[in-house]
């Protein structure tokens, strides 16, 4: 079967990321790269014999292509994506799906209408020590969940391309860019609250942090995400207490305090320019997308609706938060 022939949107902070896992992946390769950063697009495909666009609409009119990746700044994910999806292009997105429900169902609408494939890439989902943490809650193992208390701590990100990461116009803040995965986790997991209370100061004095708590019968859920005027590394936690025990990520993955090692393929080695660690999700993500292209399988692990669904739930805790 002949690989997928791939056009990638953004090669920037995220986009880097998503560019060299394709190294690793079966049956897709980057055959074209569009970013208005040339110069930058140019030097990091460096002797790989890949094309370089400055334009979408260049890219498109010149390059034979399966599959497009969106790694674009959020604003642009809406409109992009429509717009492939219509020229019959398979399209794998980065999160958020869109920075509002109201453009979330209109995407989702073209998606359903579409004969192409459509899913945004929540890497969280495809994180081992989060797909552990999924089986443990719904296998029961420990009884039932009592509590889980999610953490996504970050210095606020000052590398974006035009700052349009602290422009809550076009990033949504930390609850769309940054909190949204643990939002997006515990709704895949756990469906839409019962009670949502919330908290969060919006982008002022270069700080930016949303504390949500979603209840769900007797059980609480506390996702925080942050972006503080600090050098503070990026660092992804959670602790979840069972009737018979606990589950933590920390430096690593503890059950009931004894280390889980879970056999996972290797993350691609890269220095990614953003305050982000490498990890093997990346690479399970593109890879689970371009098997379900290659395959005809339908999008079943992340489906546009439940994207759709994790848009909603940040909208419904940013409408409730208390501003402090």
């Amino acid at each position: 079967m002949a690989k997928l022939r791939v056009g990638l949107v953004g090669i920037g902070g995220m986009g880097g990321c998503h560019f060299f896992n394709y190294d690793q992946v079966e049956g897709a390769e980057i055959v074209a790269v569009c970013d208005v950063r040339t110069e930058m697009a140019k030097e990091k495909v460096k002797g790989r014999g890949i094309k370089v666009y400055k334009s979408l609409s260049g890219m498109l009119n010149n390059a034979e292509l399966d599959m497009i990746d969106i790694c674009t700044p959020s604003y642009l994910h809406k409109d992009m994506a429509i717009k492939l999806l219509k020229k019959g292009y398979h399209v794998l997105c980065e999160k958020p799906m869109t920075l509002n429900t109201k453009d979330a169902k209109k995407l989702l609408a073209v998606a359903k209408e579409s004969d192409k494939k459509f899913m945004v890439a929540h890497v969280v989902r495809f994180m081992a020590p989060y797909i552990y943490l999924k089986s443990v809650i719904e296998s029961g193992e420990l009884g039932k969940l009592i509590r889980l208390d999610m953490k996504r701590i970050s210095g606020i990100p000052a590398w974006s391309w035009e700052d349009w990461m602290r422009d809550e116009a076009r990033s949504g803040g930390v609850a769309t860019d940054l909190s949204i995965h643990d939002i997006d986790f515990v709704q895949s997991v756990l469906g839409m609250p019962d009670k949502i209370t919330s908290y969060t100061t919006g982008i002022k004095n270069n700080n930016d942090y949303v504390v949500s708590n979603l209840q769900y019968g007797d059980v609480l859920v506390t996702c925080e995400g942050t972006w503080y005027n600090a050098p503070i590394g990026f660092k992804a936690t959670y602790l979840a207490v069972f009737q018979d025990g606990y589950v933590e990520l920390s430096d690593k993955l503890y059950k009931n305090g004894k280390e889980v090692v879970i056999d996972q393929p290797e993350a691609q080695e890269a220095d990614l320019g953003i305050n982000v660690g490498n990890d093997n999700g990346y690479l399970t993500e593109i890879q689970y997308f371009v098997d379900c292209v290659n395959n005809n399988k339908a999008i079943e692990y992340v489906t546009p609706e439940s994207s759709a669904k994790s848009i909603e739930l940040v909208d419904l805790i940013k409408k409730k938060a208390t501003r402090l």
